[in-house]
């Protein structure tokens, strides 16, 4: 697969819109949980900032188009961190969500955090299966029936001896 893995950054707004754009009404919702057509300009300028420790987002392109994205944000002053994967329609089932989610898990590493954690539709259930597989634990969200939480450890860093 001829993808490049790399930061997100301002200079990617555009393609970033375009992907966005570019997604199904269904995945549209399963990302944003909900039904949105486009992004207002001040989440896309979230969006596109990769802020070092604090809040990581990664593309996937091919081409110089947009075909995925993952990033984490952390919660606060905690170690623990929210996560978020999406993947053009076109580019599913193909392994590319599980590589974003192993890059994020990297960077997590390296920024020292213990914990990342997600929402996730019940009803996404590509998402949650690729979940179950790298060793997240899912649960039904007390609150909403239609929402499951997934949460994993963040692997420490192993320091030579």
């Amino acid at each position: 697969m001829g993808i490049e893995i790399r930061p997100l950054g301002p200079g990617d707004r555009e393609a970033f819109r375009h992907f966005v754009g570019g997604l199904s009404a269904a995945s549209r919702l399963n990302r944003f949980m909900s039904p949105v057509r486009e992004l207002p300009e001040a989440l896309l300028g979230q969006l596109v900032r990769h802020e070092t420790g604090r809040h990581a987002a990664l593309a996937a392109v091919e081409d110089g188009r947009i075909v995925g994205e993952g990033r984490w944000v952390r919660l606060g002053e905690s170690d623990r961190a929210e996560f978020a994967l999406c993947v053009a329609d076109a580019w599913q089932h193909r392994g590319l969500a599980r590589r974003l989610l192993a890059a994020l898990q990297e960077l997590a590493q390296q920024a020292g955090l213990g914990v990342l954690e997600g929402e996730i539709l019940a009803g996404n259930e590509s998402m949650l299966r690729l979940l179950r597989r790298a060793g997240f634990q899912l649960r039904r969200n007390a609150a909403d029936r239609f929402v499951v939480h997934a949460e994993r450890p963040v692997e420490p860093i192993r320091r030579a001896a």
